[in-house]
């Protein structure tokens, strides 16, 4: 599937590279020829339009243009009624082949292009408006048509030049683009590849971890079903042992669904101001029961009073309880625990703190990903199904705060949680 994907994915970045390297190659050579052919047929229609004869000191009777632009060669035809060539000025000869095509070409007044010989030419004509006398005298026959052109075969090679340079540019960008978009698709796929690989363990997690209940639930239901006979207390074992192991797969499921309504932004946190020190005051109170039973002391110790906050009341109880149950089930008999719950500066901090048996440094990173269970815990035969603290970075992200987990082997541990409170 990664393998199908990354193809793809490398098919599709180098397609929108490729066309993004035409359509600017193809607007970069647009721009190039609208510049130069625009500059050559306004020079054009300015002359054509500016035409006027004058008188010389000398009495000789030229044709002049009033023109402040660089000056470009350029050449005249006119034409009579009769569409016959009077003169091509600047040339003793005129360009026959092209005189031909012009002829035809009499009544194209927008700016054109011709190529003739090898050459390429622009021109415009125009309809003789009576400001040149001085050639009307060269005809027998009313001047009909004038007709100005000037050679652009070195505008047009360049262009060609610029063409054909762009489009070798272009095809060593597909080759680049190919590259890029196999690197482009690998990189892409780094984050997509890794959440396939924690779905995968995350499968592979939870099919382990419901093979133990239901294994368990299987052979206490076949030795039920050995004794058909026998009465509910008789069988109090395995039905105790049934009770149990569903619960426990009742609580992971529980989880998973919580986990997976998360990811999918389904599970909605209900927030409204909410007092944390009464939410760990009143915790510290259910737990006394258990603390005795285990042999621990709880250390209380909350600092300052009406500590608000926005926040799921049920939730924030949910994620203390997760802390503080971990901190029972990983502390030795006369351990203690330390609860602390105050303020500091815009936010409150509460700090769950043991001195049980600790983390590993290289299992801290590990310890909030699904279904992780450190050695410690399967050293103590712990039957927790590793969701725990994952649940509880999930509530601490919905309530926009942050937490830290320090720890040693043999020293401990501490968990800080910090939320921003109300002011």
């Amino acid at each position: 599937m990664i393998k199908r994907t990354l193809v793809r994915m490398t098919i599709w970045n180098s397609t929108v590279v490729f066309c993004l390297l035409i359509i600017l190659g193809g607007a970069l050579y647009g721009l190039a020829r609208y510049r130069i052919y625009s500059d050559i047929d306004r020079q054009l229609v300015f002359n054509i339009d500016h035409m006027h004869q004058i008188t010389l000191s000398s009495g000789a009777q030229v044709i002049n243009i009033d023109s402040k632009e660089p000056e470009r060669f350029m050449m005249l035809f006119y034409w009579d009624s009769n569409d016959t060539l009077l003169q091509s000025l600047y040339y003793k000869w005129p360009f026959i082949e092209l005189s031909s095509i012009l002829r035809e070409k009499q009544n194209h007044m927008g700016p054109e292009s011709i190529r003739v010989d090898k050459k390429t030419y622009r021109f415009v004509s125009r309809p003789y408006q009576g400001n040149l006398p001085v050639v009307e005298e060269l005809s027998n026959t009313p001047l009909k048509t004038v007709q100005l052109y000037t050679e652009i075969s070195a505008e047009a090679y360049y262009l060609n030049r610029l063409l054909w340079s762009i489009s070798i540019g272009i095809g060593i960008g597909a080759l680049i683009s190919i590259i890029a978009g196999y690197a482009l698709a690998r990189r892409a796929l780094i984050p997509i590849q890794k959440a396939w690989d924690k779905q995968q363990q995350f499968v592979a997690d939870a099919s382990h971890e419901l093979r133990s209940p239901l294994s368990v639930v299987r052979g206490q239901t076949q030795i039920l079903l050995r004794h058909p006979d026998h009465t509910i207390e008789e069988e109090s074992a395995p039905i105790s042992a049934i009770l149990k192991e569903t619960k426990r797969m009742s609580n992971m499921v529980d989880g998973l669904l919580l986990l997976a309504r998360g990811d999918s932004h389904e599970e909605v946190i209900s927030c409204k101001p909410v007092r944390v020190d009464g939410i760990i005051k009143e915790i510290a109170k259910n737990i006394e029961p258990i603390m005795d039973y285990k042999q621990l002391r709880l250390q209380l110790h909350v600092e300052g009073s009406e500590l608000l906050m926005n926040g799921d009341e049920d939730r924030l109880i949910q994620l203390f309880m997760i802390l503080l149950d971990n901190a029972i089930k990983f502390t030795q008999a006369d351990g203690q625990i330390d609860l602390e719950c105050l303020r500091q500066g815009k936010s409150v901090l509460v700090t769950v703190k043991d001195n049980g048996v600790g983390i590993s440094e290289h299992e801290l990173p590990l310890v909030f990903n699904r279904f992780y269970k450190g050695d410690s815990s399967r050293n103590r035969g712990d039957h927790g199904a590793g969701l725990g603290l994952s649940i509880a970075r999930w509530i601490v992200d919905q309530h926009q705060g942050s937490v830290h987990i320090s720890s040693g082997v043999g020293c401990g541990t501490t968990v800080m949680i910090r939320f921003p409170v109300i002011s």
